[in-house]
């Protein structure tokens, strides 16, 4: 079984930027700086892929969460995503289907 775990924030631009997992892991621990985004509210989704063993099947989990930079850019909050400003049904499949870009399609795609 194969498990690969990706990060999207949704920008203030409206654009969608990804980060490797060291790179969350380290924007996590309040160890990495986003200067970009300080001050700012961004929304998070984690996308986690999971290959069944034997199967042409893939597992796809989604969460969504709204974070916040200090001035800094450093993480300095997160929590559930705020209803004024939720994830859209679009943004999140566009998050999707960008993470199974490189997937070899050989029937539909459900998530």
């Amino acid at each position: 079984m194969t498990i690969q775990t990706r990060h999207f924030v949704l920008t203030p631009e409206g654009t969608i930027r990804e980060f490797t997992p060291e790179q969350a892991a380290l924007i996590a621990a309040g160890a990495g700086r986003l200067p970009e985004f300080a001050g700012h509210d961004l929304r998070y989704l984690q996308l986690t892929l999971e290959n069944v063993p034997d199967s042409d099947e893939l597992r796809i989990q989604t969460v969504g969460a709204r974070i916040h930079f200090d001035e800094h850019g450093r993480l300095s909050e997160a929590g559930p995503p705020a209803e004024s400003e939720p994830i859209t049904r679009f943004e999140h499949d566009a998050v999707v289907q960008w993470a199974l870009r490189d997937l070899p399609a050989v029937a539909p795609t459900f998530h």
